[in-house]
């Protein structure tokens, strides 16, 4: 009998220990997550912020100067010009973003930290296996 309680003991604190262990799981990767979108959202803001001065804030000074090259070089070609200025930039804008997102590992340290709970549950499991033969 004494080993019978002594085990209902054990496997009842293992069940409470590992609810807890999930609970603090969820936790985790639920600021992970937030952390990650507050990323993620920053990223798209200065991106759209990129975008916006590409398009409105040097629209004029970038007309400007496409009339003032077209005198020398011809409508078509000056106007060609200033747009693949304006592609260049853009392209490196949005490919430094989008470098920052692919470096933002979701949920990585939840996934850690889950791995190394299933191997310690593994590693007490072989133990009392271990123990009881």
């Amino acid at each position: 009998m004494t080993d019978a309680a002594a085990l209902g003991t054990l496997l009842q604190e293992t069940a409470e220990s590992l609810g807890l262990l999930i609970a603090d799981h969820v936790k985790l990767a639920r600021i992970e997550l937030q952390t990650d979108v507050r990323i993620y959202a920053r990223a798209l803001g200065v991106s759209l912020l990129a975008g916006a001065l590409l398009l409105f804030g040097y629209l004029f000074a970038w007309t400007a100067l496409a009339l003032a090259l077209a005198k020398l070089w011809g409508p078509p070609s000056a106007f060609a010009a200033v747009a693949a200025v304006h592609l260049l930039v853009g392209a490196l804008s949005l490919g430094a973003a989008s470098r920052k997102v692919q470096r933002t590992k979701l949920l990585q340290e939840s996934i850690v930290e889950a791995r190394g709970s299933v191997r310690a549950l593994a590693h007490s499991v072989s133990s009392v296996k271990g123990g009881a033969s």
